[in-house]
């Protein structure tokens, strides 16, 4: 594939034999990226009375999912080396489709390149080349990768901005092995490459007024996304239009258009339930493809009544929220516990 080449929508994601030699040293990958960095303005850009440099550029972030339980099975020296060994991919990927490795975040990378189309090329080798790696193959680590072009600033080689907040939702939003992005970056791509994604529906971005269209980059082939290909884009219907929780007496409407909404122990999240077996950052609930989903990311988890008596333990995953049911955190639901949160799901 030519460097910045474009996918056609009937080519799954190959390498050459000179893709598969990545850099093994990582003053290589520094090298590399310091020579992208030279080249940054050929961005089409501008400087604001700061001295701050404007662009319009495509942002992405690539993250190892589950890092975490790496160093709990692994041990600290064996994770470490499998998460320098993605990192090491990642920048390598960037730097080849012309990209500038702007910084690691631990587990994350965060890259910029002048265009969409390129940054989507990147991100088809970024998965392809963490899935083919040989040294990885036993350990099936997976990435997801989120991205999107919009005006950025850069500033003492860092950049903020619309495109980077955009972005950084975007791979919030991803599950493993997933490719997100928004419908204002794809229409930047050519026709054929526009055929290779699907919609998954509305999500509201901080700071943005309106809910944005969320698009799934294709990657890999399989029957099952042939057939997505094929059925053509119909948009998802918002099933549910908002969601009432109680709890202690209060209620608290979620609407479709709001942000995430917080739940836990500590003092800034948006429902407080001050009890030890809840941890600080308890869980998160967010409307995704129509639906309000439960997403837990406790030490003890979280426990779901369904109204017709279904139990339900949530534990670093995500559950749709449906009807009217009872939420309780960290212990099993026990009727008359005055800190269970009674939820219901109304239509729109």
């Amino acid at each position: 594939m030519p460097d910045g080449g474009l996918l056609r929508a009937d080519t799954p994601c190959r390498r050459t034999e000179t893709q598969r030699k990545w850099p093994s040293e990582q003053h290589e990958i520094r090298r590399n990226c310091n020579d992208q960095m030279r080249t940054r303005k050929q961005v089409s850009s501008a400087t604001d009375p700061t001295g701050r440099n404007q662009q319009l550029a495509t942002v992405l972030f690539a993250d190892i999912c589950d890092s975490t339980w790496l160093f709990e099975k692994y041990g600290d020296w064996r994770a470490r080396q499998l998460e320098s060994r993605v990192i090491e991919i990642l920048a390598a990927r960037t730097a080849e489709y012309g990209g500038t490795l702007v910084r690691t975040i631990g587990d994350e990378i965060m890259s910029c390149f002048a265009d969409a189309e390129k940054a989507t090329n990147a991100a088809c080798e970024m998965q392809a080349a963490v899935k083919d790696d040989p040294s990885l193959l036993e350990f099936g680590i997976a990435i997801k990768i989120g991205f999107h072009h919009g005006p950025v600033l850069v500033t003492d080689g860092d950049l903020s901005g619309d495109a980077v907040n955009v972005a950084a939702r975007m791979v919030s939003l991803a599950r493993p092995d997933q490719i997100i992005t928004t419908a204002e970056t794809i229409g930047r791509l050519p026709g054929d490459a526009q055929e290779r994604t699907r919609r998954l529906g509305r999500s509201r971005i901080r700071g943005e007024r309106d809910e944005m269209q969320i698009i799934e980059v294709i990657w890999q082939e399989s029957a099952t996304l042939t057939q997505l290909l094929g059925g053509g884009h119909p948009e998802e219907a918002h099933l549910f239009a908002r969601l009432i929780l109680e709890h202690r007496g209060a209620s608290i409407e979620v609407v479709a258009n709001a942000e995430r909404f917080s739940v836990g122990r500590g003092p800034r999240n948006d429902l407080i339930v001050d009890q030890d077996l809840v941890s600080r950052h308890h869980a998160v609930i967010e409307f995704r493809q129509g639906k309000f989903i439960l997403i837990d990311a406790s030490t003890n988890g979280t426990h779901v009544l369904l109204e017709n008596g279904a139990r339900f333990f949530v534990q670093r995953e995500e559950f749709t929220l449906h009807d009217r049911g009872i939420i309780c955190l960290g212990q099993a639901v026990t009727i008359g516990d005055p800190d269970l949160i009674h939820y219901q799901c109304e239509q729109a």
